[in-house]
């Protein structure tokens, strides 16, 4: 099979599935973490020390921009922030709460590669095809076969599942608008506000939530908690975004497949999940639809750079 991958696309590929390594890695971390951290808490300090960290590392290309950033852009950012992690993530570390594994976690939350193909063709203007249905399809296939690891489902199972939907569906918007614009600012910059933004919007929840014995959860769980807010996040979405610069959102998103199979694995040695005969075919059915994705000549202009 040939694949079809520029230089730039492949150093895109790379750092899409560096992020998606340390993705892998978050369900974990927040299984750790449990319920000591309430999940907004959790998600407003995990992108507040995101968003300042990455804007500090910014700052020397911020100084260099030949045009200040305008009213504009900070809405842009602010509707990233919103979408991508105000609903996104706070909807995830809920839903973690409910589900009894982080694999399975993972998994349902993998299922955005479809809500981006969807997307990307009406915010980044990509073709639909057959070769991406049948990857997206085969994908798909993949993760609800990791879903049945599960066994029976209970009422909380089903809620976490509804929640961790809605959750993949808001980031996948979120992957499209940044597909679109992150050329115009950089991974960094562009992640970092939306990182900041979008702690600040989950702020008043977060201060709700606020109890006496907080800051005592805090520190018992600290060392997971500042472990999610760097490499998990702040490493993680720069990677991600960066990758995104350099290939089309619905081919990037697939690599989100390889995440059920890496965070199992993760869950079995470090949580003592098992894993069983439906998660081993799930894992060959996401290789092979990210495999197909990858194959074949891109189908015209409109899957390029369109930033």
């Amino acid at each position: 099979m040939h694949i079809a991958t520029s230089r730039d696309e492949a150093l895109g590929m790379l750092s899409l599935l560096a992020a998606v390594a340390l993705f892998s890695t978050v369900e974990i971390a927040s299984k750790l973490i449990g319920p000591q951290v309430d999940p907004l808490i959790l998600t407003f300090l995990r992108f507040f020390l995101t968003g300042a960290v990455l804007l500090v590392w910014s700052f020397p290309v911020l100084r260099l921009r030949l045009e200040p950033l305008a009213a504009g852009d900070y809405g842009i950012f602010c509707l990233n922030g919103l979408l991508g992690i105000s609903l996104a993530i706070s909807m995830f570390h809920t839903a973690i709460q409910t589900m009894d594994k982080a694999a399975s976690c993972a998994v349902v939350f993998s299922i955005n590669p479809v809500f981006v193909m969807i997307l990307a063709r009406f915010v980044n203007g990509e073709s639909w095809n057959r070769r991406k249905w049948i990857a997206v399809a085969t994908g798909a296939a993949g993760v609800c076969l990791f879903a049945g690891e599960t066994g029976a489902l209970s009422l909380s199972s089903l809620v976490g599942i509804g929640q961790m939907l809605l959750s993949a569906f808001f980031f996948a918007l979120s992957i499209c608008i940044s597909r679109r614009v992150v050329g115009r600012y950089g991974a960094v910059v562009l992640m970092g506000f939306s990182a900041l933004f979008g702690s600040l919007f989950l702020l008043p929840l977060a201060w709700l939530r606020f109890t006496p014995d907080t800051l005592t959860r805090l520190g018992d769980a600290w060392l997971p908690v500042l472990y999610l807010a760097l490499p998990g996040t702040a490493l993680a979405y720069a990677l991600y975004y960066f990758g995104f610069l350099n290939i089309p959102a619905q081919k990037g998103s697939m690599m989100f497949f390889i995440k059920p199979a890496l965070a199992s694995v993760l869950a079995a040695l470090l949580l003592h999940e098992d894993i069983n005969a439906f998660m081993f075919a799930g894992t060959a059915l996401i290789l092979f639809g990210l495999a197909f994705s990858l194959g074949g000549p891109e189908q015209g202009p409109s899957t390029q750079r369109a930033l």
